[in-house]
């Protein structure tokens, strides 16, 4: 360990690369911790809380592993932090000539091949949102769509995008300077690939089809693991992806409009026996309808299959000499189709054992739902494993040296079991870094009394003054964070008038400049949901009060979480303990964690959940939260912000 004890000296290497570097306890031990799993090719869970300075607790002894790493990250702001400053540093005050490559999936590349086609078959872009996207296709020498200072539309951007499914490989003949294959090739030479957890699972579940082989792994962000493994697995079935694949299809086969005809009508036909159903979210086993309706868009399917089987050849409105290539393009739409026709299968098989009970429930392989999309106005329907651990022990745990995983927020009142279970690590050495921060003296927790319950009716009436009072004592300056878009707009609706301070709502702008417009805005108040309860960094004294509407338990009418709360139960344990509470924990420390983030951050988190008192498993979450200054009176407030 002596080297990374070197690393982290008070008058070593990173001390002198990084001007006010202290050294840290828990950052020194997590990197020792980290490095002894790589030698021992053991694996590692480390709870690192804020301020401990994690990212360079992993670059250390990554970057000195002698073997492939593979950072993986949940945001791009992380990754682009990783690749553009810690790793810079540390390889600079190392000496470490390392070669590291951000990799990204494919649809975030251009593909010079469909420019030259698009562009080629007209004088002029058909609209000005494509001049700006062929302007810059013309002159970008990365391809990276992250480059463009606009978003695209996601149908002018497909038409440009390097998607597998229009991919013909080596047969291209922009293939030698390829923007994706390039960046590929260059990811099988590197010591650090930093990806995100999309294409890090999506990896996973395609084989490592889309990485190259690696030793080690550090899964940044790992709160975010199941969720993002889940959607990997997750196969879906709407308008969307349907109009979606005829797109790609008609793309380069002439194939005739009866095909489109059907399938919109077996389409149609689905979506209306979804909407029978009331909800924007339910199991596919709640609508029998559903039953009649698949088989006849798996023979539309079918159809257009046999179409292709038969057709592959002279159907394509470009031909080739090249027998090859001709094939290459056929696979490709077959395959699409499959995938098609395997999601209706999966779909089935998951509702038929949902409805007849004749499978336990913690035997269930996977879950099927309905969820409601684009405005409500349209349906998909979601066949995903109920639980990652079987695939992740298989996939990664068991056959990597040695996995990080890290966070600030993964442990419920210091254990890791609920993390481990859920993601298939049997076995691990464990860490608990504390944050350095003085949270006693910094923050405050305030705590709604017992008599203020998220589930009454008139909880919004009720909590709307005490909003107001918290806000006017802070001078603004916060989030008001809600559970659901509809509260949200509610408490809003009835506060808007009476702050005296500038507010936005979630949706009144694109999150990026919402979060530039607070930053820049003195005494803001954004009220907002999900997206804002983590990975959101705002230090000093712009955010000085985080308000937080209930404790957030997951739904238990969503069909995930009520497969997995029935397999535990099947289990003889009970969902509530041994998922609910941990979920709740692990999201509250999210939120709370958006408060202090430097060592001169104060400031005050108000939860407006009376149960946090008034039950049991109340006092269970709020203990796992840092050690705040709990206060019950809100008049302690103007102590600590006139300091």
């Amino acid at each position: 360990m002596k080297l990374v004890d070197d690393a982290f000296a008070t008058d070593g290497p990173i001390a002198r690369a990084l001007p006010g570097f202290e050294l840290r306890e828990g950052q020194l031990r997590m990197a020792r911790l980290i490095e002894r799993g790589f030698l021992e090719n053991v694996h590692t869970v480390v709870e690192a809380g804020t301020g401990v300075g994690k990212s360079l607790a992993y670059l250390v002894p990554a970057l000195r592993a002698g073997a492939r790493v593979v950072i993986s990250t949940g945001t791009i702001a992380l990754q682009e932090q990783l690749v553009r400053k810690d790793i810079p540093l540390v390889t600079k005050a190392l000496g470490i000539d390392a070669r590291v490559v951000l990799l990204k999936g494919r649809n975030h590349y251009l593909c010079k091949a469909k420019f030259e086609k698009e562009s080629g078959a007209r004088l002029i872009a058909p609209s000005v949102a494509l001049e700006r996207l062929w302007a810059w296709a013309e002159r970008t020498e990365t391809g990276d769509r992250a480059e463009l200072e606009f978003t695209p539309r996601s149908d002018d951007w497909e038409t440009l995008d390097a998607d597998a499914d229009d991919c013909i490989g080596e047969y291209c003949h922009r293939f030698a300077d390829c923007h994706f294959f390039a960046k590929r090739d260059a990811a099988r030479f590197a010591d650090v690939v930093v990806v995100n957890h999309a294409l890090f699972f999506l990896d996973l579940a395609s084989g490592g089809a889309l990485l190259p082989a690696y030793d080690f792994v550090i899964l940044d962000e790992a709160h975010q693991a199941e969720k993002y493994a889940t959607a990997a697995l997750t196969a879906t079935l709407s308008p969307s992806s349907v109009h979606r694949m005829m797109r790609k299809l008609h793309r380069t086969y002439a194939i005739p409009g009866a095909h489109d005809a059907e399938l919109d009508e077996s389409m149609r036909r689905l979506q209306q026996t979804l909407a029978q159903v009331p909800g924007d979210k339910y199991p596919v086993a709640a609508n029998e309808g559903v039953g009649e309706v698949l088989p006849l868009l798996r023979e539309s399917f079918y159809r257009l299959e046999n179409w292709l089987h038969a057709n592959w050849k002279d159907g394509l409105r470009k031909p080739t000499d090249n027998e090859s290539e001709a094939e290459r393009r056929r696979d490709l739409a077959l395959r699409s189709v499959a995938a098609h026709v395997a999601t209706v299968d999966r779909i089935e098989s998951a509702a038929q054992q949902a409805s007849n009970g004749a499978v336990p429930a913690n035997e269930i392989d996977a879950v099927a739902w309905v969820e409601r999309g684009d405005g409500g106005e349209r349906y998909e329907v979601n066949a995903a494993p109920f639980s990652v651990a079987e695939f992740l022990r298989a996939t990664l745990f068991g056959r990597t040296r040695s996995v990080v995983l890290t966070s600030a927020t993964i442990s419920a009142g210091g254990s890791f079991t609920f993390l481990m279970s859920s993601l298939g690590v049997d076995d691990a050495q464990q860490l608990v870094a504390p944050s350095p921060f003085d949270y006693a003296k910094q923050a405050r927790l305030y705590v709604a009394s017992p008599n203020l319950n998220p589930k009454a009716a008139d909880f919004a009436r009720r909590a709307a003054p005490l909003i107001e009072e918290i806000l006017d004592r802070t001078a603004g300056r916060a989030f008001v964070l809600f559970t659901s878009y509809a509260r949200m707009r509610e408490v809003h609706g009835l506060l808007r008038e009476r702050l005296a301070f500038p507010t936005k709502v979630q949706g009144d702008l694109p999150r990026s400049a919402l979060l530039d417009w607070f930053r820049s805005t003195r005494h803001a108040v954004l009220f907002a949901t999900a997206t804002f309860w983590e990975g959101i960094d705002v230090v000093g004294d712009a955010l000085s009060c985080v308000v937080i509407d209930r404790l957030p338990f997951p739904s238990p009418s969503d069909p995930l979480v009520a497969a997995r709360i029935a397999a535990l139960e099947a289990q003889g344990r009970s969902g509530f303990e041994h998922y609910m509470i941990p979920s709740a924990i692990v999201r509250l420390k999210q939120g709370f964690g958006r408060l202090i983030r430097s060592t001169t951050d104060r400031g005050v988190v108000a939860l407006l959940d009376g149960r946090a008192t008034s039950m049991r498993y109340g006092a269970t979450i709020v203990d796992a939260l840092p050690p705040a200054t709990r206060i019950d009176d809100l008049a302690l407030l103007d102590d600590l912000f006139r300091r």
